[in-house]
């Protein structure tokens, strides 16, 4: 049930145009196949910003949480959770982006 919802949270998920939109939204689907939050997310409203730097191979070498809405501690840990899914999934296939900005977004 958790995946399924998460499947419907990524394939909402929007990001910038310094981002192919059919490479991110593959990133985060494979990042939230990752991800191990016990959240169920009916009910809530919730985004979270992130820059994604990868190395060569497509491992994640570092992640800034740039945003998150609304501003509570329980949505923190929901986006530092997605960032750890993030980090642990990969690698990825990044077409050679070296970095990234993702928009994780509920409801889509």
């Amino acid at each position: 049930m958790i995946n399924r919802i998460l499947g419907i949270l990524v394939i909402g998920a929007a990001t910038t145009a310094s981002a192919g939109d059919g490479l991110s939204r593959h990133i985060l689907e494979w990042a939230a196949s990752c991800w191990p939050t016990q959240t169920a997310m009916r009910g809530i409203s919730f985004s979270a910003d992130v820059h994604v730097s990868f190395t060569r191979e497509g491992q994640v070498s570092a992640i800034e949480i740039v945003d998150v809405a609304p501003q509570t501690e329980t949505f923190k840990a929901l986006a530092k959770d997605f960032a750890d899914a993030l980090k642990q999934c990969g690698p990825y296939g990044t077409e050679g982006m070296s970095e990234m900005d993702l928009n994780l977004s509920w409801p889509p």
